[in-house]
């Protein structure tokens, strides 16, 4: 019987603020507040910055503010996720963002962008630091860490039934992070800046009312992107976001039934999408991360272990089935590589 993994250690998925070491702790942001290198203005709910919003109204509602950087910083928001749908917009200036966590290319968003994030959508700001800029945050919670999960809606968002399986269904099917603002929702996230660095009582009601004028424009927006996501699947994306965070799991006791089951999905049916995703099953899969990572380890001059402690690092349990592999991919014994860098 295989070990069974805890959800900490499940990749695809997080199943709350707490768990600090899978959703974003904002260390670098908060060091810059703490710095006074940038202006922080808002409520949370968790580990976000800001006040604490102690309210049993606006229920979902994660974190609503903005950062207002005078100069360029020392730092930047390197790849991270959030528990709920995160909507950012750049009021004045610029800055760097990114969801590629591949190959790591940023574009410049501004007044006329809006970056909208999933919960399992990795992203960072700045590239190599966050430039001057006023930037705000709306993160809602809906209850979802993959793309094929039933979404749960806060009652204070007033879509129909029909605007909300719109709006999931383009969500669960779509990459696209950065997307045309437009002149209402450029207004709306202005108003709300305006409330949230008042020193009066918050005013929720209109909060609530600005959030829901985000929320329709943003689905308007969605409803005339002319990308064609018919044939995307919910479900493929949920492997794909599996199969691009592995490398960081690789060392983890995987076995297919494992990854079908963080997955969601049974294993003749994780095996399908991961074969329509790579063309390699997954234990093929799951051995090219390991050795890639093994590799990269054994030609890094700093790395103090030995072959025997890189491949258990790695996730392989023998030795000698990690040499005969190795040798195989690469055409070389792990020990030459090894040798090299003596």
């Amino acid at each position: 019987m295989p070990k069974k993994l805890t959800s900490q250690l499940r990749p695809t998925v997080f199943v709350s603020q707490d768990y600090k070491y899978i959703c974003d702790t904002c260390n670098s942001l908060k060091g810059g507040i703490k710095r006074k290198t940038i202006d922080w203005v808002g409520i949370k709910r968790g580990l976000y910055p800001g006040t604490m919003f102690d309210s049993d109204e606006l229920q979902g509602l994660r974190l609503l503010a903005y950062w207002d950087a005078k100069k360029s910083q020392d730092w930047r928001l390197d790849f991270h996720r959030n528990e709920g749908l995160e909507i950012g917009f750049v009021e004045s200036g610029s800055t760097e963002f990114s969801t590629d966590t591949k190959s790591q290319k940023y574009v410049s968003i501004k007044r006329e962008h809006v970056a909208v994030t999933k919960p399992w959508q990795e992203h960072a700001i700045g590239s190599p630091v966050l430039k001057a800029c006023k930037m705000y945050f709306a993160i809602i919670d809906f209850g979802v860490r993959k793309p094929n999960q039933q979404w749960k809606w806060p009652s204070w968002i007033l879509l129909s039934e029909e605007d909300k399986k719109d709006f999931a269904n383009y969500m669960q099917k779509s990459d696209k992070a950065v997307f045309k603002s437009t002149p209402e929702l450029r207004s709306a996230f202005s108003r709300i800046g305006k409330i949230l660095a008042s020193k009066g009582r918050l005013d929720i009601s209109k909060i609530a009312l600005l959030l829901n004028v985000i929320v329709f424009e943003l689905l308007d927006v969605f409803r005339n992107d002319s990308t064609d996501y018919s044939k995307s699947s919910p479900t493929e994306n949920v492997v794909r976001c599996f199969l691009e965070q592995l490398p960081n799991y690789c060392n983890e006791p995987w076995t297919v039934d494992l990854m079908a089951e963080d997955c969601g999905l049974k294993p003749t049916r994780f095996s399908y999408y991961c074969r329509a995703l790579t063309n390699l099953s997954p234990i093929e899969f799951l051995n090219n991360v390991r050795l890639k990572r093994a590799k990269e380890m054994i030609e890094d001059s700093e790395c103090d272990k030995n072959l025997l402690e890189i491949a258990l690092d790695c996730g392989f349990s023998s030795n000698q089935y990690f040499s005969t592999i190795f040798h195989k991919k690469y055409g070389k014994p792990p020990s030459y590589f090894f040798a090299k860098r003596q």
